[in-house]
């Protein structure tokens, strides 16, 4: 069961998901007409609902979903039924994709201690639970907390799952994100390599999470000052994730930005600029204009403009990307204190 990376059934082109989200709608419908907005069948279908909506990029709309599904769950199943303990789990994923850092980490580490207590440390619950709460202390830059968690999360897929179990096999991909969050490019990249692999061999080449790996390799090249091959994998990966997913899907415009960094570290400053600022239009109109996605958008666009000599451009929209955080942060949020010292 891939119980980390849900829903796996959907089909992939963009055609076929937005049918499939119409079908979820639908079901969602008939189950409250049948049962009431309480039902199992109806939080059963809300669950699925919101799932659905985050893996084709809806990403506000998942929130919504998973936030009064998790209200009802509560309220009606109690604080440790094991519905409630995978709508709290689902709810703070979804805050993860749509910027909401600090709430997906309180979320998640709440989640998590909740599935050790109710279910215990190794059920495959509570080892997708771990899975994702290493990704958001990656993503809050809490790099060491997240390798330390990912490296026990590997061990415990690893003693617990047969080789090749596709929760396991997330698990390394997971690992090579912290590796090389933490500077550990080289062991960062063979993680990442192995899970291409098996991901490859489990599910195809042009499944998105395959694509993704692909990413995360060619990322790891650009880290590494293998600016060529970095740049290859990512433009290619870029291109299969928009043509799998669609151009404004969340996974394709994280590769875009991963482009263009890799452009300028490559320091192929008119490439980056091109790549950022379609990117970050997209992720505005996608997350909206004050989301942590967008404004990282932003500052990385306004970097590129610097290096590109674009001196006033990238003062100007460093002013404007430091003013959305601090209106959404708060002048001392960590984010915001950070963002203001790299740009003086």
């Amino acid at each position: 069961m891939w119980s980390s990376r849900l829903p796996f059934s959907l089909p992939i082109s963009p055609e076929s998901m937005a049918r499939e989200i119409a079908q979820f709608e639908r079901d969602l419908a008939e189950a409250e007409t049948e049962g009431g907005p309480d039902s199992q069948p109806m939080l059963a279908a809300r669950s699925k609902l919101g799932r659905a909506c985050r893996f084709v990029g809806r990403v506000r709309d998942a929130v919504a979903v998973h936030e009064q599904n998790l209200s009802v769950c509560v309220r009606v199943l109690g604080l440790d039924d094991s519905q409630t303990l995978a709508a709290r789990c689902d709810l703070a994923w979804s805050w993860l994709a749509v910027g909401r850092l600090a709430d997906a980490v309180a979320g998640m580490e709440r989640s998590l201690a909740d599935h050790e207590r109710v279910l215990g440390a190794d059920h495959p619950a509570t080892l997708a639970c771990r899975d994702r709460l290493a990704t958001v202390h990656a993503s809050e830059g809490r790099v060491g907390l997240a390798l330390k968690l990912a490296k026990r999360h590997a061990a415990a897929c690893k003693r617990v799952l047969p080789p090749g179990h596709p929760d396991e096999v997330t698990s390394r991909s997971i690992l090579g994100i912290a590796y090389r969050s933490t500077g550990r490019i080289t062991a960062g990249i063979a993680e990442h390599r192995g899970a291409l692999a098996d991901y490859e061999r489990l599910l195809g080449p042009d499944h998105p999470l395959t694509i993704q790996e692909r990413v995360m390799i060619g990322s790891g090249y650009s880290q590494a000052g293998q600016h060529d091959a970095g740049i290859a994998a990512l433009r290619q990966a870029a291109a299969d994730l928009e043509r799998v997913l669609g151009a404004g899907h969340p996974s394709t415009l994280i590769s875009r930005l991963s482009l263009g960094i890799a452009y300028g570290r490559a320091s192929r400053s008119a490439d980056a600029v091109a790549v950022l600022k379609q990117a970050s239009a997209r992720c505005e109109r996608v997350f909206g204009p004050d989301n942590r996605v967008t404004l990282g958008a932003r500052g990385t666009l306004a970097a590129a403009y610097a290096a590109a000599g674009r001196r006033h451009k990238a003062a100007a929209l460093h002013r404007k990307v430091l003013a959305g955080f601090e209106r959404t942060l708060g002048p001392d949020h960590p984010t915001t204190r950070e963002y203001r010292a790299d740009s003086e």
